[in-house]
């Protein structure tokens, strides 16, 4: 059976915080985004993962994306949005640098792996993903704490 590790790192420096359970983005201001968070995904148990693909399931109530998101590319991200998603194969501190330019293109309503609004991430190895870059931008009407989920899908054998 396949097990899995989330791995945090600094996003100016690349360096490994650790592995962690939950995502926080800590309090963000309203009308603002939040610092960027990089993760990466090591498999284990496994010899190769392939058809890695994150979703986004539960937004806290925030906007997801605009009715009808734009420039959709081929790991099915959006240029429009307010979750904030992107990948490299190396990490690049200069993504860090700004919000994100590419957004989930809505919410997952199935939590399954074949909807349209999961956005796919390559690995660098057989075992690991590409290093995975989150944000989110808070509307300027919302006030109080919140908690989204993300689920991960992937194929291995």
């Amino acid at each position: 059976m396949p097990s899995l590790t989330i791995r945090e790192y600094n996003p100016e420096t690349g360096s490994l915080l650790g592995n962690i359970s939950v995502l926080n983005y800590g309090k963000i201001l309203a009308g603002s985004t939040s610092r960027i968070k990089v993760i990466d995904i090591a498999f284990s148990e496994i010899t190769n993962v392939g058809n890695v693909k994150l979703g986004l399931i539960s937004s806290a109530g925030l906007s997801v994306n605009i009715a009808t998101p734009t420039d959709i590319a081929a790991d099915g991200s959006s240029s429009s949005g307010y979750f904030g998603i992107e990948s490299s194969s190396t990490f690049d501190s200069t993504k860090s640098a700004a919000p994100l330019s590419r957004h989930f293109p809505g919410l997952n309503t199935t939590g399954t792996a074949a909807n349209t609004n999961n956005v796919s991430v390559s690995n660098r190895t057989s075992t690991i993903s590409d290093y995975v870059y989150l944000d989110l931008e808070m509307s300027t009407t919302m006030v109080g704490a919140g908690n989204g989920s993300y689920k991960i899908f992937f194929d291995y054998n």
